[in-house]
């Protein structure tokens, strides 16, 4: 779709825009960070060697059993994972692929706006727009306002098979651009709510938006090969029986996906006076299982940067107060 792009002439660095605009015409499509051809498959030690088979996702058949053909393709593994989630084995946050230098986070906010978006003047920053957020259903004005949320959080996608990933793999998930429904703007209430539940646990407060939940988080499943477990999958069926029909499906390349006994993360540069490399705004709260897991990670990066992923929105020094075990 063809969308206006407004550009401030003057901007202060923080996501809000002021002074004279020029208006320039852009295309509203995100440039892909990962452009997956195959789903390479294959369990190596110790180096990560692709196997030629790819393995691609078939769109159901349309009728009344597609709900049930969807589900289909879905695993179901029941059980914990026996090797501990890590958020620092995901990358360092949101990248720039394209060399453009607007991050994954502002290529999602240009792409959702539902009107013309304001731009820093180096053109770098999203610093304001008009978004309909989903899960909720809220217009929201503020891109400050907003967390990207990964549909199917991090944290899940490791108990469903991504334990297993290469580092390469999981830093390619985390900023996938290749399917628009991978990455989505949602408001920060609704993103630490949801945390890293399926949807068993949780569910969009706007029950209009169930439909397209179910099947989006059912994509998204298939097409990076993760299972779900026997509770997920009632709740998906559940879901999916609000449907009027069969959504469109999206037709997208598979998921390049490499699994390894273990995996290997760049170590962030620590600048000079820091006890700790700047994450700069690089979590979510939905990246957290519990908010202790979020407080420990807060009270490391607060003493040299601040509140720099904005999780603490109320500045009380107690970031995502909603999860579970919060205050």
């Amino acid at each position: 779709m063809l969308g206006l792009l407004v550009v401030a002439c003057a901007g202060t660095g923080n996501e809000a825009a002021t002074g004279p605009a020029r208006v320039v015409t852009t295309t509203g499509a995100m440039t892909p960070t990962v452009t997956p051809s195959t789903t390479s498959v294959t369990t190596t030690t110790p180096a990560p060697v692709e196997s030629a088979s790819p393995t691609t996702l078939s769109a159901p058949a349309d009728g009344p059993d597609w709900a049930a053909d969807l589900l289909s393709q879905l695993v179901i593994i029941d059980g914990s994972v026996t090797v501990p989630y890590d958020r620092d084995d995901w990358g360092s946050g949101w990248s720039d692929a394209d060399g453009d230098c607007l991050s994954t986070r502002h290529e999602v906010l240009m792409h959702e706006a539902s009107e013309s978006v304001f731009l820093r003047d180096d053109g770098c920053l999203v610093t304001g727009g008009t978004w309909l957020a989903e899960f909720t259903g809220t217009v929201v004005s503020d891109p400050g306002d907003l967390d990207i949320d990964h549909f199917v959080p991090l944290a899940n996608a490791h108990r469903s098979g991504a334990w297993e990933w290469s580092a390469e793999t999981k830093r390619s998930y985390y900023n996938d651009l290749t399917d628009p429904r991978h990455l989505i703007a949602v408001t920060a209430s609704a993103n630490r709510s949801k945390g890293s539940r399926g949807p068993d646990e949780w569910k969009p407060p706007d029950e209009t938006y169930w439909c397209t939940y179910a099947d989006t988080w059912v994509d998204i499943k298939v097409r990076w090969e993760l299972s779900v477990t026997t509770d997920e999958m009632a709740a998906l069926q559940s879901m999916l029986s609000t449907c009027d029909g069969q959504p469109a499906p999206e037709d997208l390349p598979p998921a390049k996906v490499v699994l390894v006994a273990t995996t290997a993360v760049p170590t962030d540069t620590v600048p000079s006076g820091a006890s700790v490399g700047n994450p700069g705004n690089s979590r979510n709260c939905g990246d957290f299982d519990s908010y202790a897991e979020a407080k420990e990670w807060f009270d490391t990066y607060f003493p040299d940067y601040g509140d720099v992923a904005r999780l603490d929105s109320n500045g009380d020094g107690k970031p995502c107060e909603s999860l579970p075990g919060g205050p």
